[in-house]
């Protein structure tokens, strides 16, 4: 069997071509990173929280976080200053550490929307989806006519493949703001791949006739190009979306995905290395630099951003395999054999567990194991290629939006 490299698929990715481009999208982290009301607290707490905040307001993140510290250890259960400390770490992007503080906020207090939004928001850039899918629809709950809520539930729901859920709570929101970019951006894809195509062509439109200039415009222009197979002018059109926002979470992995795919591995590592400096828990980003190391034999920096991959996702099937490669490729076929059978149990479905498994049995000597394996292998190869005969339908409306710019 030939060796074959391992591409995340799209449903995989934080979502542009796939699960793509978890993002705190423009305004969505300032929309939600809302302090709370400290009309419940004692005066001396309530004085406490407003220094700290007038600290942050001054910039001084570093005195801020000591306050409330010095706050959390007068008083463990003051969720107002746990679930404040929690948007200081997330407007730093330390995302674990603010999920730490806004859980405990949550915990304290299960009636306030606001703390559930922030954890799922903060549940939601850690790529934690299925959760973060728990905790915004608490929130819904908890204030169902909340906006900002309706939208990251739907953003949610289509990078989990439920396409249904995803138009209804953003068609709820784009008729109490029709000229949204971020509720437009999404509804073009999602009437994408339900296929309706005039629906996503008037959303396109809109976009460009009432943001002409956003960075959603290029985003879209990239996909559609990619789609067609057409991956020079798709990297442009992304190149021109990190000019226009270069700190846009996902992006520079977005353009990172489309250069290696065309071989192109020192620019993706570039772009998938700034990725990894906007987001140090993105494991996606960590994982394709681990591909990109292990293609150029560089296995103990291949093993290290794989792992990096599974400390920020201990369900990254594909990073098991990265790692179970690795030790493949310095003869170390016990530990590799861990490793694909560890990603076995994540994900048995998937054909290329089976084939680094027949691969390794075969080279520890267990010849009955490794054509097992095989069988397993082939049969789900097939499956696959029935399954994309079946799909080969959906990609109509790509050139009509090209028209309609």
């Amino acid at each position: 069997m030939k060796e074959k490299r391992r591409r995340l698929s799209r449903s995989a990715r934080p979502e542009a071509l796939w699960e793509r481009r978890c993002i705190v999208l423009a305004g969505v982290g300032c929309l939600l990173l809302v302090p709370l009301c400290r009309s419940q607290q004692a005066e001396n707490l309530s004085e406490a929280l407003a220094r700290a905040e007038e600290l942050v307001r001054r910039g001084e993140a570093s005195a801020a976080e000591k306050e409330y510290r010095r706050i959390l250890a007068a008083d463990p259960r003051a969720y107002a200053a746990h679930n404040d400390l929690g948007v200081l770490y997330l407007n730093q992007r330390r995302y674990s550490e603010a999920c730490r503080e806004f859980r405990q906020a949550a915990g304290l207090n299960s009636v306030l929307a606001t703390i559930q939004q922030n954890l799922g928001l903060c549940l939601f850039q850690l790529n934690q989806i299925s959760e973060a899918v728990e905790v915004l629809e608490r929130a819904n709950q908890l204030d169902p006519d909340d906006l900002k809520t309706q939208y990251l539930l739907g953003y949610c729901f289509q990078l989990l493949g439920r396409v249904d859920d995803a138009v209804r709570c953003l068609e709820h929101v784009r008729v109490r703001k029709p000229e949204d970019e971020n509720t437009l951006f999404l509804l073009v894809r999602l009437y994408r791949d339900r296929r309706e195509d005039e629906k996503a062509i008037a959303a396109f439109e809109e976009l460009v006739r009432f943001h002409p200039d956003s960075v959603f415009v290029h985003i879209l222009m990239g996909e559609s190009y990619d789609i067609q197979g057409k991956p020079q002018e798709a990297i442009e059109e992304f190149r021109k979306a990190v000019a226009l926002s270069p700190d846009f979470p996902r992006l520079h992995f977005d353009l990172g995905f489309l250069l290696w795919g065309e071989e192109r591995l020192d620019e993706a590592a570039g772009e998938f290395q700034k990725e990894l400096e906007l987001n140090s828990g993105f494991a996606p980003a960590a994982y394709y630099l681990g591909d990109i190391a292990l293609s150029q034999n560089d296995y103990e920096r291949a093993k290290g951003f794989f792992e990096r991959a599974l400390q920020a996702n201990p369900g990254c099937v594909e990073a098991y395999l990265g790692l179970g490669k690795t030790y493949t490729r310095r003869n170390q076929f016990d530990k590799a054999r861990e490793q694909f059978e560890r990603a076995e149990k994540l994900d048995a479905k998937e054909p290329d567990v089976h084939y680094w498994l027949a691969t390794t049995y075969r080279r520890l000597g267990d010849k009955a194991k490794s054509e097992a394996e095989a069988k397993v292998h082939q049969a789900l190869m097939n499956e696959q290629r029935a399954e994309r005969s079946k799909a080969r339908q959906a990609q109509r409306v790509t050139t009509c939006l090209q028209r309609s710019q």
